[in-house]
């Protein structure tokens, strides 16, 4: 269905989700009762991973929250192939390539490569200097703050206007239900 919607950025939720969850199995398997490091280069693209994991899944419940939000607004149920794939493109700018980018401001923030943890396996470092907050800690805290921002005035509307809303959603060809909208909104 989320396909079909052209809804990218739940797309992108789920799959920065499943990228994340294989990391941490192999993680917990490699390093099942071992300190010593197999796998050194799994540590180097696995940690880069999960440095952009820590901003994509943020950024992923954003683009989910800006969608809901236009509809809820009720300017973006029905609209035409070009605007659909204009909302693709920056989903997928704000969802891929801003995390490609973080995972590569995050090489001058990193003391080493990685940290390895008993029964745990490897994670990313981050010098905690000034710049090491303002590059990489602070974005995943300032981008959930906009989501939730979005998500409250989404929820705001929505209660405004519920009338409207249903009516509006039974009318229009996007397959999106009252239903699907709280799930959405529940997921960002």
């Amino acid at each position: 269905w989320h396909k079909q919607a052209w809804n990218s950025a739940t797309c992108y939720m789920m799959m920065w989700t499943v990228i994340g969850c294989i990391i941490y199995l192999v993680n917990s398997i490699i390093w099942f009762g071992e300190l010593h490091n197999p796998a050194p280069v799994w540590c180097d693209i696995a940690t880069k991973v999960l440095v952009g994991l820590s901003v994509a899944l943020p950024l992923s419940s954003l683009c989910i929250n800006r969608r809901l939000y236009n509809i809820a607004r009720m300017q973006a149920v029905n609209i035409d192939k070009k605007m659909k794939r204009r909302n693709v493109i920056i989903d997928t700018i704000l969802a891929v390539v801003c995390p490609m980018i973080f995972m590569a401001v995050h090489y001058t923030q990193q003391g080493h490569r990685f940290d390895i943890f008993e029964d745990y396996g490897c994670g990313p470092t981050t010098y905690l200097t000034a710049l090491g907050y303002v590059f990489v800690v602070i974005p995943p805290i300032l981008v959930c703050a906009v989501s939730f921002v979005y998500c409250t005035l989404s929820i705001r509307i929505f209660l405004k206007r519920r009338h409207e809303f249903n009516e509006m959603l039974r009318t229009s060809s996007s397959g999106l239900t009252s239903h699907r909208y709280l799930r959405l909104m529940t997921l960002a």
